[in-house]
């Protein structure tokens, strides 16, 4: 019985945390992509910097699904 509850809280967290990984992809990547559309040299910057750490993050959130 204590093993399950272990189990079910640590997939719980699991969860949670491939949630919030997922939820910053989409936030931090359209925001980036927003950026785009200012055509002005500081937002090309910033926009393809919050690009890549949206691939980042993307990458971190596949790369944790695969191990569970």
């Amino acid at each position: 019985m204590d093993y399950d509850k272990k189990l079910t809280e640590k997939l719980n967290c699991i969860r949670n945390e491939m949630t919030h990984l997922w939820g910053s992809v989409f936030i931090l990547g359209g925001g980036s992509i927003s950026l785009f559309f200012k055509h002005t040299i500081e937002g090309y910057i910033t926009g393809t910097i919050g690009v890549i750490f949206a691939i980042i993050l993307a990458y971190s959130y596949f790369i944790r699904r695969e191990e569970h």
